[in-house]
């Protein structure tokens, strides 16, 4: 093989061509990796609860109504919050 004027044997040749497809490889895989950000999706909250987010991190979504969250809450450093979608069965 010639490159750039300069003879190659075979050796060289093939470490050439294991290099460049090593190099490729990462340079795909950064670029698919990076590429894909995860969302920062909140909890999964069950139909009908309600849920109570802590100050010092976590959540928990197993509260029937939202007096009973609001209850839980009261004198810890906690707020509670109603589903995004509210179900319509729930509100009535």
């Amino acid at each position: 093989m010639l490159i750039v004027g300069i003879q190659v044997n075979g050796d060289l040749e093939m470490k050439i061509i294991s290099m460049t497809t090593i190099a490729s490889v990462i340079a795909l895989s950064a670029i698919a990796f990076g590429a894909t950000e995860s969302a920062n999706a909140g909890p999964i909250v069950p139909p009908g609860h309600d849920c109570i987010e802590y100050a010092e991190g976590g959540t928990d979504c197993s509260f029937t109504s939202y007096a009973q969250c609001e209850a839980t809450a009261s004198g810890i450093a906690a707020e509670c919050y109603a589903p995004a979608a509210p179900d319509d069965g729930h509100w009535r």
